[in-house]
């Protein structure tokens, strides 16, 4: 009885990890950084609303949002706002000529507002950048509790469940 459970546990686990190892590997792209910078920025009318000055990372490396002079007219003049990841869409296109290669790729920038929308995100600045970092610093220092201890309690519990079906006397924590 015990063998068809384990056996059942072990199919189920390993089908799971797959599943999870093919998802996280899942590729949605690969951008370059240098060819973002200038890309235009267009709201979602498709209207022409600024260009991508800089690109904000946070601590695990990925981008955080997007930096974009607005309304500047000859380099004069215009703002710098701050949209944030998950406010805007990249899009890629090949360039047209010759062969294609791996850097022949334009990139626009897709806001999810329209342009009068951009007015109200938040000005790209030093109490915006303090603001910010003392955010995710706080979020961090909240979330890491909770995580490490929702790790211990996976541990405990895959412990436990194993012991319960394999019988065996021994603590897989304790190895």
């Amino acid at each position: 009885m015990r063998k068809p459970i384990i056996r059942a546990m072990g199919a189920s686990l390993l089908a799971g990890s797959m599943a999870l190892s093919f998802s996280a590997t899942a590729t949605e792209g690969l951008y370059s950084m240098d060819e973002l910078l200038d890309a235009d920025v267009l709201d979602n009318t498709g209207e022409e609303i600024g260009e991508v000055e800089d690109v904000l990372l946070s601590d695990d490396m990925s981008v955080h949002s997007l930096v974009i002079r607005t309304g500047d007219i000859l380099g004069l003049g215009g703002r710098q706002v701050v949209a944030e990841r998950g406010s805007f869409t990249v899009q890629t296109m090949r360039e047209e000529g010759d062969e294609a290669r791996f850097d022949d790729f334009d990139y626009k920038v897709h806001m999810e507002t329209a342009g009068e929308g951009v007015k109200e995100l938040p000005e790209y600045d030093e109490n915006w950048w303090n603001e910010t970092r003392e955010n995710l610093n706080q979020a961090w220092e909240e979330t890491k509790d909770v995580s490490e201890s929702a790790w211990e309690n996976t541990k405990q519990a895959t412990s436990s469940a194993w012991y319960n079906l394999t019988g065996e006397g021994k603590d897989a924590t304790n190895n």
